[in-house]
This record gives C-alpha cells, sequence and structure tokens, in this order.
C-alpha cells in the first residue's frame, strides 16, 4: 500500500466541504504543527538556509493554510531578518480569511496566489506539508524555476512510513476530530515521501548533492540555496 505515492485526492484538495469544516480542520493541523514536531522541522529546514547565507528580501509561505507555521517562523526569526518581507500565500480565499484572523503576526501579508506562479527576487520560500499534494514532475517544474531565479526553499514533508500511517489514523478516529482530517491525515502520508523519491525529484531538477534529513515525527526536511 505503501511501496509508492498515491494520487488519491484528498477532500481539501477540491471544495466539497464548508468554511466551518475547513476552520476545524486548519486548528487540528495547528496542534498538529505544535505537538507532532511540525513547527520545530520548518525551523530547522529554514535556519539550515540562513545558516548556509541566504539572507532574502522576503520570505513567502506556499500553501500557508491557516498562516500559524509562518507567524511561528516570524517569531523565531524575525530579528535576525529585520526589514524582511513576510508573506503567506494560498490559493483558498477561506484559508486566507482564517489565517488574517488567527495568525496575523507582525505585519504578516496574506494573499491568494499559486504557488507555480512565482516571482522573482531574492526570495526564501518555505513548504510545510504543501509538496505531498502534488504530482513528482510538478514538483520539479517549480524546483526547477527556484535554481533559476536563485532563490532558497526549506522543505518540511510527510515520511510515507507504516507507522506514520497507522498512528495518524488511529488520531483520525478520536471523538470530535473533523471529517476532513479523518479521511485527509492518513491519505497524505500515502501521498508522501520516502527519501529516494525526494533524490529522484532532486536529480530531475538539478540538486543533485542536496541533503534529505530524516526528523521526527516522520518528516523530510530540506534546504535549498543557490550556488
Amino acid at each position: 500500500m505503501l511501496n509508492k505515492r498515491s494520487y488519491e485526492a484528498e477532500i481539501l484538495d477540491g471544495q466539497s466541504f464548508t468554511k466551518d469544516e475547513l476552520f476545524q480542520n486548519l486548528k487540528e493541523l495547528r496542534l498538529v504543527n505544535h505537538f507532532l514536531g511540525g513547527h520545530a522541522n520548518s525551523a530547522i529546514a529554514f535556519e539550515n538556509c540562513l545558516e548556509k547565507g541566504f539572507v532574502p528580501d522576503a520570505v513567502v509561505d506556499i500553501g500557508c493554510g491557516g498562516g500559524d507555521t509562518i507567524e511561528y517562523l516570524q517569531k523565531k526569526f524575525g530579528d535576525k531578518l529585520r526589514g524582511v518581507q513576510w508573506i503567506g500565500s494560498d490559493l483558498n480565499p477561506w484559508c486566507l480569511e482564517y489565517a488574517k484572523e488567527k495568525h496575523p503576526g507582525n505585519g504578516i501579508q496574506y494573499i491568494q496566489s499559486d504557488f507555480r506562479e512565482v516571482q522573482a527576487g531574492k526570495i526564501l520560500f518555505h513548504a510545510s506539508l504543501f509538496f505531498h499534494h502534488f504530482r513528482d514532475e510538478e514538483i520539479t517544474e517549480f524546483l526547477r524555476k527556484i535554481k533559476s531565479m536563485d532563490a532558497a526553499l526549506a522543505i518540511n514533508d510527510l515520511h510515507r512510513h507504516p507507522l506514520a500511517y497507522a498512528s495518524i489514523a488511529a488520531i483520525g478516529k478520536a471523538p470530535g476530530i473533523s471529517r476532513l482530517f479523518r479521511n485527509d491525515a492518513p491519505l497524505s502520508v500515502k501521498r508522501g515521501f520516502s527519501n529516494s523519491d525526494w533524490q529522484q525529484i532532486l536529480k530531475n531538477a538539478g540538486f543533485e548533492n542536496t541533503r534529505v534529513s530524516w526528523a521526527w515525527a516522520f518528516r523530510h526536511i530540506i534546504s535549498i540555496v543557490p550556488n
């Protein structure tokens, strides 16, 4: 079942949910990010980019969802990156509405934008629990754009593993868990990556010597900076 990536669509990839359902799911995802290493692992990937000498003019969180992660990153690195513009980008207007209300940060700008419509500039892109929504070829295409525009990218995404699948499926059965989480969380793991998946994607995009690190709980961390 988990030998290769699934491309079965999640509920969140469509439009068959209400605003209230989405808002509940965004609250659940914030808890996952807080307790299961999502925020901490994004910070590691982000800091790795900075330690390699990349100094951005802007930080763009692609697929920002409810905004909790970019707000966390801004709080952690804002003092180091004074004058930097912080931007959360998402296609779903309900996500942006939630983010503006719940996680405004210190002047974070939330915009409706497709990640494939990247803008040139000295940008540090961040993507957490995002790329597993896309096919390998789509990810490769975006990484090639990153390479061509001399931007940096911090990635934090799911390791496709039986224990990760069983654990999140068990959590999804708890009382009060949303329909979206119950369906999409285990499916997200099935759509996640092995180390070799990432190595092939990176190679196809021209990043053959990029390290893919493993972190708890079942995450892969990748930090890409220009040569």
